[in-house]
């Protein structure tokens, strides 16, 4: 099935942007009986999810453009609701979710059952393997808490949301005293207080680099792991973009439309109400409701006319920070002629693990401080921290019959370096995958072709100011009702008409959905309130 070129002028909501949240909301509205039409910028659906042949002399080469692994999905329960599995969407769970590797051959893995990784640890410290035992009971506990939470609305838990809750906190509190810690402490005091062992340190410096993690209230990054061993992590079937081409075939099914190559200028209001937008090409399109996925700052500090939200909200939108821990990505794809392998580390393991299945790092702890120190400095790192994966080796239909791609990340990375990006591009490039052909036997010798990305790169391509891919800086007071911004977190703006979803809102970014589907489910709520109100209107009338 494909896209629908058809014009729809006049829909009951209009969502900008056909990200994975975007369609995930437009899937459970045109679900619930309403028109919808979903706009997007690019010539394809998917924004930071894509899946795409990005290299001509790499044709059959699939590219994850963006993010690649799911945990947090997982929770959503979006794949049941939707009936994803009748287009053909499929997850390839990824276990372990992480290898940590130490330079000489050892390496530590982190599985779905902490139990597995626990057993590991025993090997390099019997004392670290009873500290996260009883670090990963927890976090389990508060999983308890927090995916309830995660699946509800910032600003209006619902019941069914509290009795989880409540009770769930109640009966473990002693396990989630101890982490009260995630939100005074630095990630980095939090590491040093409980582990010994380098290559644990190492692997939790690496595994969520979201903020400096020498400083105080950073340790909840840490909760990354506790999803991970709660619910697994995943990857699709034909590459991240499987998951946001499975819901535009089930959008357009139940009659919504999609608009690609339809940049939107401009949101159209009416007595201070928003009635639509204004696609680049001069086109206007109305609707009864706007939905924004795209960044909220581009939404409320530029898509929306000035003068339409009181000052201080105004001045508040703007605000709204992107570009403020000094830090960004680093993103690098290569297509390659032949068959990775990491042999030494391989033949160290002798449990046959494919260590090009999972994700992988080998940086040290103290490189993970060094390279925070030197970002927010503005200096690029001397020893870069990352994250890599073998794609194709999961799921070999991203690339042809013995071949592979290569994606690598990072986060720690300076976002206003004091030598200019464009300067130093290839000079990075060719450092980092130099070093990881040290590791990767191959990767130097059967490279087609490669694309290096930082913020500059990130912002034209994904249409995120400053390149932010979490579309809001992730950082401790930028989470559930402040997320944008305090007065903007419950998905409905002060704006009549006007409504916001994306990485950007409630519950965080990454792949999850789950800020698609609570705004859908929000705006359907209202919407269901209104009719039963009319319907009281007229009875008494």
């Amino acid at each position: 099935m494909s896209l629908r070129d058809s014009v729809q002028r006049d829909s009951d909501v209009l969502i900008i942007g056909a990200g994975h949240n975007g369609l995930v909301s437009a899937c459970y509205l045109a679900q619930a009986g309403m028109s919808v039409t979903v706009v997007e910028a690019s010539g394809s659906v998917g924004g930071m999810i894509s899946t795409n042949p990005i290299f001509p002399e790499a044709p059959d080469h699939q590219i994850n453009e963006g993010g690649i692994q799911a945990s947090l999905f997982r929770s959503s329960g979006i794949e049941k609701d939707l009936g994803l599995a009748k287009y053909g969407f499929r997850q390839i769970i990824a276990d372990p979710f992480h290898v940590h590797l130490d330079p000489e051959g050892p390496s530590l893995a982190f599985w779905h059952d902490p139990a597995k990784t626990v057993d590991e640890l025993r090997y390099f410290s019997p004392r670290d393997a009873r500290k996260y035992e009883e670090f990963v009971r927890q976090l389990d506990a508060a999983m308890d808490v927090a995916i309830p939470w995660m699946n509800g609305h910032p600003t209006r838990p619902g019941v069914k949301t509290m009795r989880e809750v409540l009770p769930a906190a109640l009966k473990r509190r002693k396990d989630l005293m101890p982490l009260s810690a995630f939100f005074t402490t630095s990630h980095r005091e939090f590491i040093e207080e409980r582990f010994d062992t380098p290559l644990l340190r190492a692997a939790l410096a690496s595994m969520p680099p979201f903020c400096w993690m020498t400083q105080d209230g950073t340790a909840w990054a840490l909760i990354y792991i506790a999803m991970c061993h709660r619910t697994n992590s995943a990857r699709f079937a034909g590459g991240t973009g499987a998951l946001t081409n499975a819901l535009a075939q089930h959008l357009l099914e139940h009659g919504g439309t999609i608009r690609v190559n339809s940049r939107v200028e401009e949101l159209t209001t009416h007595g201070g109400t928003v009635t639509g937008v204004l696609l680049e090409n001069g086109e206007e399109l109305r609707a009864k409701t706007v939905l924004a996925s795209c960044s909220p700052k581009a939404t409320l500090a530029r898509l929306l006319p000035d003068g339409i939200l009181p000052e201080h909200l105004q001045r508040r939108a703007h605000a709204i920070p992107t570009n403020v821990l000094e830090t960004t990505t680093l993103k690098i794809d290569v297509a390659v002629s032949g068959k990775l392998s990491l042999p030494r580390h391989t033949k160290w393991r002798k449990d046959g693990l494919d260590l090009c299945e999972p994700i992988v790092s080998w940086q040290t702890y103290e490189d993970h401080l060094d390279a925070w120190n030197s970002a927010v400095q503005r200096k690029y790192p001397e020893n870069e921290c990352f994250i890599g994966i073998v794609p194709s080796r999961l799921d070999p239909s991203q690339a042809p019959a013995g071949q592979d791609t290569f994606w690598l990340w990072s986060g720690i990375f300076p976002r206003n370096p004091d030598v200019a990006w464009e300067t130093m591009r290839d000079a990075i490039g060719d450092k980092v995958l130099r070093e990881c052909a040290q590791y990767y036997e191959g990767l130097d010798t059967m490279e087609i072709n490669r694309r290096v990305m930082s913020a500059p790169e990130l912002e034209e391509r994904f249409n995120v100011p400053d390149g932010n891919v979490y579309h809001v800086e992730p950082v401790g007071m930028r989470f559930g009702p402040l997320r944008p911004a305090q007065g903007f977190g419950s998905y409905e703006t002060p704006v009549p008409g006007l409504w916001i979803t994306g990485a950007g809102t409630h519950p965080t970014g990454g792949i999850s959905g789950l800020p698609g589907k609570n705004a859908a489910q929000a705006m359907i709520a209202r919407a269901r309130g209104g009719a039963i109100r009319r319907t009281r209107e007229r009875l008494r009338g």
